[in-house]
């Protein structure tokens, strides 16, 4: 291998091929409790769950526009514990923009996120400025008494970051979508949006429909195979009836065949001297 070739296989091996996936990529970040599971499942299925179950870490996805074409809006939902730096790391590497989310009911969660965005600022770094990044107060549907952060409060924290803010309410559904969108609109390298274009919504459409006719069609053949089988198993249950009528009768008509042949069989000798006169007859 000549000194050229090498140069060619270095400068191939440091070269890093951009990613082929069409995904859109948020991440979520916030401490346990605070909302981040909510906020996601309210937008991306518009229902609300009062219980709370801890996260490891939740992968949603819906069809969004970009450039108007149609891409992929994929949410990372992130664990609320410090336990998996990993995956913490791999998750701000991989994200284009991302939702940092506190309770507005607890100042410690504000706190928690302090952290986390130092590790997204040295991770990201100069691409920092034109990556989208929204602080989030959730809980604002809380009553006053409860409140730890106040609006001001957060704006004010937000400017110190150089981020947006927003306060939001999973359970009441207030600001969930437009957080999203503004969000999206934040991206300066491309056009998102969480609305589709008119030939997107076609497209969109006659690929629903058509999973629904094909949905449709395979319950209809699974229900008339089921009534085909179950005309089968009725036809089956009366040959079976069938035969054992015809097994009942079958000793009785026995019976009558042997009676009737005894009755009709002459008795032995009237036969006999009938047969001797006829034979002397022709002699």
């Amino acid at each position: 291998m000549g000194e050229m070739d090498r140069n060619n296989k270095k400068i191939l091996q440091n070269i890093k091929m951009p990613e082929q996936s069409n995904d859109y990529r948020v991440v979520v970040f916030g401490a346990g409790g605070v909302g981040k599971s909510s906020l996601v499942l309210r937008f991306i299925k518009g229902t609300f769950r009062e219980s709370y179950i801890p996260t490891i870490e939740d992968t949603y996805r819906q069809v969004i526009s970009c450039n108007k074409n149609i891409c992929t809006l994929q949410i990372t939902d992130t664990t609320g514990s410090h336990q998996f730096p990993a995956m913490q790391r791999l998750s701000i590497t991989k994200g284009h923009a991302f939702i940092l989310v506190f309770s507005v009911c607890s100042k410690q969660s504000l706190e928690e996120l302090r952290p986390i965005w130092s590790l997204i600022r040295e991770l990201k770094g100069d691409e920092i400025s034109q990556i989208p990044v929204m602080l989030v107060g959730n809980k604002c549907d809380e009553s006053e008494d409860l409140r730890e952060v106040t609006n001001i409060e957060g704006q004010t924290e937000a400017a110190t970051w150089g981020v947006s803010f927003m306060e939001t309410s999973a359970k009441e559904n207030h600001n969930v979508t437009e957080l999203f969108q503004e969000l999206l609109n934040m991206e300066k390298n491309r056009n998102v949006s969480l609305q589709l274009d008119g030939k997107n919504k076609k497209k969109n459409k006659k690929k629903m429909m058509k999973e629904q006719a094909k949905e449709e069609k395979l319950l209809k053949e699974k229900k008339e195979k089921q009534m085909q089988r179950e005309k089968e198993k009725g036809k089956e249950k009366e040959k079976d009836k069938e035969k054992q009528a015809k097994e009942k009768d079958k000793p009785k008509e026995g019976k009558d065949k042997t009676g009737s042949s005894n009755a009709q069989q002459p008795p032995a000798g009237e036969g006999g001297s009938g047969t001797l006169k006829e034979k002397c007859k022709v002699m």
